[in-house]
Formats: C-alpha cells, structure tokens, sequence
C-alpha cells in the first residue's frame, strides 16, 4: 500500500507539472498571435486582404463588416475576425481564436 500512495502522488505532480507547462505554452502562442494581428489595427482593410488573401467570410454586423479567416491546423480549426469600420474602411479590432504560432 505504501508503494501504491508514492506512486499516486509522483503520477499526480507529474500531470500537474505537464499542465502547467502545456498553459505555458498556450500563453506564449497567444501572446505571439496578438502581437502579429495587432500590426493591421488601424490600417486599411485593402492590407489586410494583401497579407492574409481574401477572406473565407464577410459578415456585415451593424456597426462593422467582419471579416472571417478560417484555416484547419492539424484537427483544429484557426477562426480570425477583424472588425472594419465600413465608413472609414480600416481595422478597429480583432479576434483570434484556436490559433497556434510556432
């Protein structure tokens, strides 16, 4: 029985540890992935389309037209959205979701 305890709480601070490194991990490609998207807040959407192409989906959402970039990495889904101000035609906000930087 005493093995068995050892074993449970080594078993249990290995996973903890490895989710802790996994959060880790996430954050930093989060990070990664706010600092690139933040460099077309406040440009025209016309640079937009010239760095990521046209995109999958246009939604129009009183007051913004969406833009939707959708991209398949391995079994998950990467969902993009930026937010455009039809009337001055430029990026005012984003949104990033499932999306993985290296």
């Amino acid at each position: 029985m005493d093995i068995f305890k050892k074993l449970t709480i080594l078993t249990l601070i290995f996973f903890t540890t490895q989710c802790a490194y996994v959060d880790k991990e996430i954050s930093k490609s989060q990070e990664k992935e706010k600092s690139i998207l933040e460099q077309y807040l406040g440009k025209k959407s016309s640079s937009l389309k010239e760095r990521l192409g046209e995109p999958t989906n246009i939604i129009f959402n009183s007051p913004y037209k969406i833009y939707v970039y959708k991209k398949s990495q391995l079994i998950i889904t990467c969902e993009r959205r930026f937010y455009i101000n039809p009337k001055k035609d430029i990026v005012e906000k984003f949104d990033s979701q499932n999306c993985i930087n290296k």
